[in-house]
């Protein structure tokens, strides 16, 4: 038994960018050569593996594949379950298609690891002769790469929007100066500003400006709202306080096309998250 390829895969949307739901499925034509020489898929978390039983080495059979038996390429379906995978991946946000990634167009991971990152080759609209259920990406490794190269990976990136809060009130708690706060000190809101919602009720809103975060599956509470009450015109004198230690992530469902604050634009320029919090 040898190994022809194995793929691991990666995605910045899910904890620890482990992209285990996905599944590897081989199109029509290169199950019918799996099945005939005795080829198999199998997986480990988040790494896919192809495995030969053949007696003889992985050369000599890769050899026989493409000389004796004319097979040039290896192709794969890439499965993912969640139908909004488009939303929270950094991918056009009206994109309906498939991915498509071919060892060809492989680089190196790194010097010595001999781990190649296949690159997104073409971004191609699905046709119905094409289409199979809830493929995202097809995958086609060739022969001839396959001699020299083993081990390859995919790495998506979860997309980014700008965070934008509604901080509404409808307890007793009075804000006098509030300020979204970054615990790790990285990412500015903007000074929350005090705006009357349709029912009357008084909100705050902030977004995150310039920065865009990623949307992600399991997110790490990461920003509080703070408030401060002057207790005297130099502002020497202060009580602050945590209203909201946690405040809530963005979900894939709440992305809206908007316009950034500051901006002279009339048309969308930038994807939004909005969130809706009540204190």
């Amino acid at each position: 038994m040898f190994s022809l390829f194995s793929l691991f895969l990666e995605h910045g949307y899910f904890a620890g960018k482990k992209w285990s739901n996905a599944q590897l499925q081989a199109t029509s034509t290169t199950q019918f050569w799996l099945n005939r020489y005795q080829m198999s898929l199998h997986k480990d978390g988040t790494t896919w593996r192809l495995y030969g039983y053949q007696n003889t080495s992985k050369t000599d059979f890769l050899h026989f594949l493409r000389n004796s038996q004319n097979i040039q390429t290896l192709e794969f379906w890439l499965l993912q379950p969640l139908s909004d995978f488009v939303t929270f991946t950094d991918l056009p946000m009206d994109w309906k298609g498939l991915l498509q990634f071919n060892s060809a167009n492989s680089t190196p991971v790194s010097e010595g690891k001999g781990v190649s990152l296949l690159q997104v080759n073409t971004l191609y609209e699905a046709t119905q002769d094409v289409f199979v259920d809830r493929a995202i990406a097809k995958i086609v490794f060739n022969i001839n790469d396959l001699m020299t190269t083993e081990s390859y990976q995919i790495v998506l990136s979860a997309r980014e929007t700008q965070w934008v809060y509604h901080l509404i009130q409808r307890g007793q708690t009075h804000l006098y100066h509030p300020q979204l706060v970054d615990k790790k000190n990285e990412v500015s809101f903007s000074t929350p500003s005090s705006y009357k919602t349709q029912d009357g009720e008084t909100a705050w809103l902030s977004n995150s400006g310039e920065f865009n975060l990623p949307l992600q599956q399991v997110p790490e509470p990461r920003f509080e709202l703070v408030d401060t009450q002057k207790l005297d015109s130099t502002g020497e004198h202060y009580i602050k306080r945590t209203v909201i230690s946690a405040l809530p992530a963005p979900r894939s469902d709440q992305l809206h096309f908007g316009v950034p604050m500051n901006s002279n634009e009339s048309f969308p320029v930038c994807i939004q998250s909005h969130m809706y919090v009540y204190f």
